[in-house]
């Protein structure tokens, strides 16, 4: 797992635009784990939100499938934090839900030396990727629980293998797809992949 959730960061950074380094970390019953960073600035500002319980992971990753701050300079949620992250020298983040469920969270974190660089298209690839580590960490571990927590990104990602087939695009094109269908019908993304997986075919609407 650790090599596929490198290779899944390796990504990311080439993919997003403005993203610099980023990292995977786990909480599972209290146990805080960094399984993979691009280098060890990743990593440590990931420790430090656990040891500072400031930051993305520890105060919202748990309620939210996303989180972003464009401007860590005047960021009032972790002040402690962002003033050790601009330190680093790194001016915006972006911080992924990989899943929630009971004790057990996962996280993928990306800081960018740029302040505003997680726009929409950033945090759509964000997304796309999260979907792919969240299965990658799934396929490792033999845990009812986890598989319930990981269930709706586990849909999205055989959804979106059934697009990739089906219309010949890639990750990030049909995952892009599957948002604009969860838009077109107002309905959750993991909805949509589920009746999507169901059904076998995309539900009326207009691509």
């Amino acid at each position: 797992m650790p090599e596929t959730i490198s290779e899944i960061l390796r990504t990311a950074i080439r993919l997003i635009p403005g993203a610099t380094v980023g990292c995977v970390t786990t909480v599972s019953k209290g146990e805080r784990t960094v399984v993979a960073s691009t280098d060890p600035v990743a990593e440590e500002l990931c420790r430090l939100q656990y040891e500072l319980d400031e930051g993305p992971i520890p105060t919202e990753v748990r309620h939210f499938d996303v989180v972003v701050s464009d401007d860590l300079t005047s960021e009032p949620r972790w002040p402690e934090f962002a003033v050790l992250a601009v330190g680093e020298g790194f001016k915006s983040l972006a911080a992924f839900q990989l899943y929630s469920n009971a004790d057990d969270l996962g996280a993928l974190v990306f800081y960018s030396d740029e302040p505003g660089a997680f726009d929409v298209d950033a945090v759509e690839i964000g997304e796309a990727l999260a979907a792919h580590a969240a299965i990658a960490m799934l396929s490792a571990r033999d845990n009812e629980q986890f598989r319930t927590g990981l269930a709706s990104r586990d849909i999205i990602g055989q959804a979106k293998g059934m697009i990739m087939e089906r219309y010949d695009l890639d990750a990030v094109q049909a995952f892009e797809l599957l948002a604009k269908l969860s838009q077109q019908q107002n309905l959750p993304l993991h909805r949509v992949a589920r009746d999507l997986v169901e059904t076998d075919h995309p539900t009326n609407s207009t691509f």
